[in-house]
């Protein structure tokens, strides 16, 4: 092909290269394929590896940049790359290879490399581990693999799959997927994707904790090294992962702990101390019995039914040796016996210590037996081994086995293994077939939720989905007392669960499996209407009202589309009005978040939104704009909530449960009676005005004009007060009231009939960021523009207090990454590229809102992501020639080293960013006090991290600083790689022009130096030159202490207050 210049050609033509390349290597595949279906001989190899140099060439290029790269790489290269790549020719493989690796090395756009990367993951590991392949070939996957990881180019769905190979079936894929997690792990330190990593903590733990038990020995040694990873990444997050550990995984993992940091290249500054290793075993058969007999004496256990089962079988096949019974009158007589044991066991309170007292005859022999049995089952670590009886084929046993859970559950000594185990059984038993079991599954579950909320809980995050989706069924059950223990178990669920998204996506989850299913359709849909209506400030936010609208959409297409198929029948029907019903509750808790959602529809889309909004309001005349007052009026309720109208009357028990005994009546009648209220209250006369005339503007689509004011007729200020009572407290019987718990009044909807304020404000919008960049074409005057960005500050000042406070508030603002990057982008060129002439008062009301915005702890990790363009701006206020500019500056600066509580890693590398740009930039000359701010704010990092690099308030484990202690801001590490280059960004400004910026890099070393020791700082000092050494001796005495606390602009004046030592060592460096 003819090599053109990619630089001066158009996307079109760009395109067609690439398709032109992909289209000729799926060709050459297809026919080779075909030739050896055939039995002919193949073509020419050379052919298709020249195709694939062709396409690394056009890579070199940097066609990463373009808009449309990822869509034409998915679309013509990206199968033709995976089949060459499993070629087995070497040189196809090795070229195909090469294509990812030319990507990684001159792609310029992160994103896009990152999503091509992760597609051919699966196959590089595949490759890296498979030993058909030839062993250059393995070679180079496992380079990519590596390139890869090294230069963090894996998306979210990269990781998991990268997680999930690390338990294949193949050890050798296991071993390459530690290794790659290692080093992933390693090259996040000091990154902005180091916060990123949060997001998948749990997964690690759960990987790293299952396999440094696996059975390769590679594969525990590259685990472990992934376990020291993470601990420098998160130092407080695997303390407890490291306490899960039996302890002799404990002892080797801390055994490890200095050769893990040598080889992870992490700087401490000082040792710490070694983790402490629980005694050894002793190996006396004397002292394991007499401690085996301590731990009977001091134990009491709760007797399983499993172990009665047991007893009562050797203790009726002893006594009745000679008899012979059918086996189903056996079957009853074991369980009688059980009946009869549990029942002694209550009568008897607490059990004893075996040999302790005296038997006596009938139930009590049983239930001492049992005990015996149940010590040395927990001794043997079989755990609840009544679990088992939950899959008997006899309904009675399995209920059985429920009760004995409850009991349990009652006694309060769960551990959180247990209520997993716990929980996983009874998901099981909750949609058993007979009612009386899955009812008393029921009662467990809300008893366990009840007595262990916060094991539950944490428990309850794996299993969400698939316990809402069984109780949604049960709520269609045949028997009354089913429905409506599986009401009050979602109303439980959905008043206590945190976060408030899992129960969404859980109940949305649950439709979906269900949509064929009318009556579990409707339930599904009201308890949505439920969810919205308990809590409205969770769809107030942007994401959670999309996902809620577009999933109603989705289930009210496939209705329709299922009745165009087939006739209507009556479950459709109300399954179709259940979901309209919940598009209008959507729209009334937050009808400001429900219209910014809609206006981000495709148009299509909005008619059906407007279609299906009119439908469920009742607005299906022509005339509809006249029915708006009647519908809204407050003597009516717009939508009632039919699951919390069935709630209310189920919360009363209509029968006894004597039959469960007497134990689960009192529990019931105590849960009923400490029941907290979950008040689902009407609409107050004010969110009826706001809702009215909000969706009399979304029904609005003349497009020739606003619609007119005052069409939605207001109400009556006094009406509320005669307002007809809606929807009435609802009692929960399992817990009482949860503190976050959304009430439902006039405050959960913002007050639209307030006066607005005639300039352009961001205060009355929830996405302020948004608006601001929306309207920032319209401030055309001085005045304007700066009221605008003090409008903006004011509104994430109030955000940030909202958060500090834990408010429940629904107008709390949303933070949207992308549009605080495209902000702080609009910033950088405002007042660094000096794009257009500004006032200083508004370079000033800019840095205000840039010290607004740092202060929003939602915009962190974007904030963290752009922070090198944040101290760039920064720096540009620090240059200006208004103080105002500059305090507002210095201020700014002051929150990211302090307030925003970054890695250290992560601060040092974007200031050395910035230095780095400034040195090989065109004003590389000018040394202003913003660069020498800048400078000593490096020595200000390392001081502040330098308490817990010293190990102070460690844990016992000497995993890192204690929460909440004074070493907890920071990280507790360094990695190697940026203090290489904060060294090396410092050497190049030992070779400054000006006296002051050298001076300067030279007491940043000094500080470095100080805090960090020299055995291990002089490593890294090894660039400098002997003068440049000598020149940190000198500044190492008290006059460095002083100059170190000078104030960063009189750094430039201090040239000449220096002393003849400080002339000697300003000779030294003009030397150099």
């Amino acid at each position: 092909m003819a090599h053109t210049s990619i630089v001066t050609m158009t996307d079109e033509e760009v395109l067609r290269r690439v398709q032109l390349l992909g289209d000729a290597i799926v060709e050459e595949q297809r026919q080779n394929k075909a030739a050896i279906a055939l039995r002919q001989p193949l073509r020419d190899w050379h052919l298709h590896v020249r195709l694939l140099e062709e396409v690394a060439r056009l890579l070199v290029s940097d066609i990463s940049s373009r808009t449309a790269f990822v869509g034409w790489m998915s679309l013509y290269l990206r199968n033709g790359l995976l089949h060459s790549m499993q070629s087995r020719r070497a040189p196809i493989a090795l070229a195909a290879i090469s294509v990812v690796q030319t990507l990684l090395q001159h792609g310029a756009n992160r994103a896009a490399v990152a999503i091509v990367c992760s597609w051919f993951l699966p196959c590089f590991l595949r490759l890296a581990a498979g030993s058909s392949v030839a062993s250059a070939v393995s070679a180079a996957a496992m380079c990519a693999l590596r390139a890869v990881a090294q230069k963090c180019m894996l998306t979210l769905e990269g990781v998991n799959s990268l997680l999930s190979d690390c338990g294949a079936s193949s050890a050798a894929v296991r071993r390459c997927a530690a290794e790659v997690l290692c080093c992933y792990l390693q090259a996040a330190k000091g990154t902005p994707l180091q916060l990123s990593v949060k997001e998948y903590t749990e997964a690690l733990h759960r990987v790293i904790g299952d396999r440094m038990r696996d059975a390769d020995a590679k594969v525990r040694y590259s685990v472990r090294r992934c376990f020291w990873a993470l601990h420098i990444l998160e130092p407080a997050s695997t303390g407890a992962l490291l306490r899960a550990l039996p302890p002799s995984l404990q002892r080797q993992v801390a055994a490890e702990r200095r050769d893990a940091m040598q080889e992870l290249k992490a700087v401490e500054s000082s040792p710490t101390s070694p983790i402490p290793s629980p005694s050894p075993p002793r190996h006396s058969s004397s002292a394991r019995q007499a401690s085996r007999i301590l731990d009977v004496a001091h134990t009491s256990r709760t007797v399983t039914l499993k172990d009665d089962l047991q007893c009562a079988a050797a203790s009726r096949a002893r006594a009745r040796a000679g008899r012979v019974t059918s086996p189903r009158k056996a079957h009853r007589q074991l369980l009688r016996s059980t009946k009869e044991a549990v029942f002694s066991q209550e009568l008897e309170g607490a059990l004893q210590v075996p040999h302790s007292h005296t038997r006596v005859a009938g139930a009590r022999t049983v239930g001492g037996a049992s005990a015996h049995l149940h010590a040395a089952a927990t001794q043997t670590g079989s755990g609840m081994p009544f679990l088992l009886s939950m899959k008997s084929t006899d309904w009675s046993v399995r209920r059985a086995a429920v009760l004995q859970g409850q009991r349990l559950c009652e006694s309060g000594s769960l551990t959180s293994e247990d209520v997993l185990q716990l929980l996983t059984g009874l998901l099981v038993c909750v949609q058993d077939v007979h009612p009386r079991v899955a009812e008393g599954a029921q009662h467990c579950l809300g008893t366990l939720m009840a007595r262990a909320p916060t094991a539950t809980q944490n428990v309850l995050h794996h299993l969400l989905h698939s316990l809402i989706g069984a109780l949604v069924r049960n709520m269609s059950h045949a028997r009354p007392v089913v429905c409506a223990g599986a009401r009050r178990l979602l109303s439980c669920i959905v008043c206590i669960h945190e976060p408030r998204r899992e129960v969404l996506e859980a109940v949305l989850r649950a439709a979906d499996d269900f949509s064929s299913v009318d009556a579990v359709a409707q339930h599904c849909a009201e308890l949505l209407h439920y969810v919205m209506r308990v809590h409205p400030s969770l769809f107030a936010e942007i994401s959670a009202m999309g996902i809620a609208a577009r999933g109603i959409l989705a289930h009210l297409r496939a209705l329709k589309s299922r009745s165009e198929k087939r006739n209507q029948r009556t479950g459709a029907g109300a399954a179709k009005r259940s979901w309209l019903a919940a598009l209008g509750a959507a729209f009334l808790v937050s009808p400001e978040s429900f219209r910014q959602v809609v206006e981000r529809l495709p148009p299509s889309e909005q008619g059906e939104v407007r279609v299906a909004l009119r439908e469920s309001f009742g607005l299906v005349e022509q005339h509809w704009k006249g029915q708006l007052s009647s519908v809204f009026a407050t003597d009516k309720v717009p939508l009632r909530c039919p699951f919390a109208e069935e709630l209310k009357t189920c919360t009363i028990p209509d029968r006894g449960v004597a039959a469960a005994g007497n134990s689960r009546a009192g529990t019931e009648g105590q849960l009923v009676k400490d029941g907290g209220a979950s008040e689902v209250r009407p609409l107050s006369n004010r969110a009826l005005q706001n809702a009215s005339r909000q969706l009399y503007e979304l029904l609005w689509v003349d497009r020739n004009g606003p619609p007119p004011s005052g069409a939605a007729r207001a109400l009556p200020e006094d009406a509320v007060d005669g307002a007809a009572p809606g929807l009435s407290p609802v009692l929960l019987p399992i817990l009482a009231q949860p503190s976050t718990v959304d009430a439902f009044d006039d405050h959960s909807v913002a007050d639209a009939t307030s006066p607005r304020r005639p300039s352009p404000s961001v205060e009355g919008h929830r996405d302020a960021v948004a608006h601001f960049l929306q309207q920032r074409s319209a401030y055309r005057d001085v005045e304007g523009w700066r009221s605008a960005l003090l409008s903006l500050a004011a509104a994430l000042r109030a955000a940030s207090a909202t958060a500090s406070e834990k408010s429940t508030d629904v107008n709390r603002l949303s933070c949207v990454p992308e549009e605080v990057e495209r902000l702080l982008g609009h910033w950088e060129r405002e007042l660094c590229g000096m794009e257009v002439e500004m006032h200083h008062s508004v370079r000033w009301a800019e840095l205000a809102a840039l010290h607004a915005l740092l202060e929003w702890p939602a915009a962190r990790p974007a904030v963290a992501r752009q922070l090198a363009r944040a101290l760039r701006i920064c720096r540009c206020g620090l240059d200006d020639p208004f103080v105002e500019v500059q305090v507002q500056a210095a201020a700014c600066i002051e929150t990211v080293l302090t307030t925003a509580q970054l890695p250290a890693d992560l601060v040092l590398s974007a200031i050395t960013s910035c230095v780095m740009r400034w040195l090989e930039g065109p004003m590389r000359d000018a040394a202003t006090p913003g660069w020498l701010h800048l400078m000593q704010a490096i020595s200000r990092v390392l001081v502040q991290a330098q308490p817990a690099l010293g190990g102070v308030e460690r844990d016992t484990n000497g995993l890192g600083p204690v929460p909440g202690g004074s070493g907890y801001q920071r990280a507790s590490f360094l990695t190697s790689s940026v203090l290489h280059r904060v060294v090396a960004a410092l050497n190049c400004c030992l070779s400054h022009c000006h006296v002051s910026v050298r001076r300067c890099a030279v007491l940043v070393l000094v500080a470095i130096r100080r805090a960090l020791g020299d055995a291990v700082t002089l490593p890294f000092l090894a660039p400098l030159s002997a003068a440049h050494m000598r020149l940190l001796d000198v500044y190492r005495g008290k006059a460095a202490e002083e100059a170190l606390m000078m104030p960063s602009d009189l750094a430039s004046r201090t040239c000449r207050h220096i002393d003849v030592a400080e002339d000697h060592s300003t000779t030294l460096i003009h030397r150099c």
